[in-house]
């Protein structure tokens, strides 16, 4: 565990523990995954937080309900195709929450030299495609694909315009990610079943797997509510440049008691409707 980190995510028995020892006084919760119930607790060790800081905890749920939702189909029978040196997603647009576009930044700041510089020139090449041709429908200009009415046509119709530019993700290096532990939400909540070869368009279709929360959306929430303002994504390759200009945004702090609040009370409202909508509610 990372102790420098001012909120973390605890498993009950260790957050027992720590209390015991003299820690922080963590806030416990409870989770109802998959007719199962998973207890925990989110620790500070600070009093003023900013959005960045609330990410690795959103990590540690997002690992705790995906890993939760893979047991369940793999009991079913169903074999996840998702596995190590896969790359096949990894040209799909990733939105990334605000909080996760000001943490990508802090983490990219701290890589060394070398490897910083890399990623910041692929991160600049995909930005400049990008704003050159911006998605038409969302525009309003002519375009072959339909405008969106809802959402979900939403991120259809700006997935096919992203799809159209064929590039890599910037942190991708001989078909492995090099910030696995660190990668979006998106990226840790996108699981399928099925041949791994559905994935490249080669046997079929893949087949999601359902997440009855995702934690890159809680964020999205989080985020609105704390700032009073509508729900925004940015996309992966522009988040370092959107994150450099709206550094004073990201330096705004909240008190990190009402954050987690905040954080836990929008987690488990989101994964009781989830499991209504999978029929696990208990």
């Amino acid at each position: 565990m990372n102790d420098d980190l001012p909120i973390r995510v605890l498993h009950e028995t260790e957050a027992y523990a720590r209390a015991r020892r003299g820690g922080a006084k963590p806030v416990k919760f409870t989770l109802d995954l998959y007719g199962g119930k998973v207890n925990l607790a989110i620790e500070t060790t600070a009093d003023r937080v900013t959005l960045a800081d609330i990410v690795p905890a959103a990590r540690t749920l997002s690992s705790i309900i995906t890993a939760a939702a893979c047991r369940s189909v793999q009991l079913q029978g169903r074999k996840i195709a998702c596995h190590k040196g896969c790359s096949a997603c990894c040209n799909y647009l990733v939105p990334l929450s605000v909080p996760e576009a000001f943490r990508l930044r802090q983490e990219i700041k701290a890589m060394p030299m070398v490897r910083r510089a890399v990623i910041e020139q692929a991160c600049l090449t995909a930005a400049k495609k990008i704003v050159d041709k911006p998605p038409p429908a969302l525009f309003g200009e002519p375009t072959d694909i339909k405008p969106a009415d809802s959402p979900a046509e939403l991120l259809n119709v700006a997935s096919k315009w992203y799809a159209n530019f064929k590039l890599p993700c910037a942190f991708l290096c001989k078909s492995v990610c090099t910030i696995y532990e660190e990668r979006p939400l998106a990226c840790r909540e996108y699981w399928v079943t099925g041949k791994a070869q559905a994935c490249a368009g080669a046997a079929g279709e893949p087949e999601g797997i359902f997440i009855p929360v995702r934690m890159s959306e809680i964020l999205g929430r989080l985020t609105a509510e704390l700032e009073d303002a509508g729900i925004e994504g940015i996309v992966m390759p522009l988040a370092p440049i959107w994150a450099e200009e709206n550094q004073q945004r990201g330096k705004r702090t909240w008190s990190a008691d009402a954050i987690i609040a905040k954080f836990v009370e929008i987690t488990q409202n989101e994964i009781s409707r989830g499991n209504v909508e999978m029929g696990t509610a208990g």
